[in-house]
């Protein structure tokens, strides 16, 4: 393995996105096919390996998810997903559906976000944290996809990160926008499976 296909550990960071319970199944923003609510949780299982990779080997890792104030006045007014969420009432802060997935639920020593948009680093404190820490590869896993993984790739992409977009760690409800959504990202970033992560971790850090 090459210099640089590896992940340096000092400087990389695992970023988890939308792994919360609405979004996984039980609501209107999860899926309902029983072959979607199985590749959903495929690829949770795939991002709780994933965290495990990199707490054994000490990378930071930052959960994000969505959570809005009552009558959701962070949301965007023009956007169909937002008004649905503002109309059903979905993803208040405090409801069960924003807790994190309990197989991937953060450590109190780790660091959790709240947005209230697509990509993770849309009005956050992300890339101020990762730039204070002098991280420079931005490793991706989360749901959906062609929503909150794509977006956050493609932002991290622009400010200037390696990015690494784990392929078996995110979903989405029908692979065809699944494999669109990382089909486009090829050009943007490193596509690998989660096993090939961890090899990656592995080769640098020596941790198995």
């Amino acid at each position: 393995m090459s210099t640089d296909e590896r992940v340096e550990v000092r400087s990389s960071a695992l970023v988890l996105n939308d792994l919360q319970a609405a979004i996984i199944s039980g609501s209107p923003l999860a899926p309902s096919d029983p072959d979607a609510l199985a590749r959903v949780n495929a690829a949770v299982d795939r991002c709780a390996q994933a965290l495990d990779v990199a707490r054994r080997a000490s990378l930071l890792v930052v959960h994000v998810r969505v959570a809005f104030s009552p009558g959701h006045p962070e949301a965007n007014p023009h956007s169909p997903m937002m008004r649905l969420m503002r109309d059903k009432g979905l993803l208040l802060e405090g409801a069960p559906g924003t807790r994190f997935d309990p197989r991937v639920a953060p450590k109190p020593t780790e660091i959790s976000l709240t947005k209230h948009t697509v990509s993770a680093f849309a009005g956050t404190p992300l890339d101020q944290i990762l730039r204070a820490r002098a991280i420079g590869t931005v490793v991706l896993g989360g749901l959906v996809t062609h929503y909150a993984v794509d977006s956050t790739a493609r932002d991290a992409h622009d400010r200037g990160y390696r990015v690494i977009v784990l392929t078996d760690g995110c979903a989405s409800a029908t692979p065809s926008r699944h494999d669109a959504s990382l089909a486009n990202l090829a050009f943007l970033a490193e596509t690998v499976t989660t096993e090939a992560f961890a090899s990656r971790v592995e080769a640098s850090s020596g941790v198995t």
